[in-house]
């Protein structure tokens, strides 16, 4: 049995977030940055989709550096 527990959330745009959660579960742990839609009436939860990644969190260094070297790419 797993446990997933969300830690962030970023608004991706009017009608979409990323969620990103911590699974863990029979001794291994995963990082989950899932895409959730908002439901197509206005009521209810954002549901999530089948786009995002599961990643080892051994990887985590590699993306989180990744992502620094993106936004010096994009920044003025």
């Amino acid at each position: 049995m797993s446990n997933q527990r969300t830690v962030a959330t970023v608004r991706k745009n009017n009608s979409e977030e990323i969620r990103v959660s911590v699974v863990t579960g029979d001794g291994f742990t995963l990082v989950d940055l899932r895409v959730f839609a908002a439901p197509k009436t206005s009521h209810g939860e954002p549901y999530p989709t089948t786009n995002g990644i599961r990643l080892a969190k051994s990887t985590l260094p590699a993306l989180i550096q990744a992502l620094q070297a993106a936004e010096r790419e994009v920044s003025p």
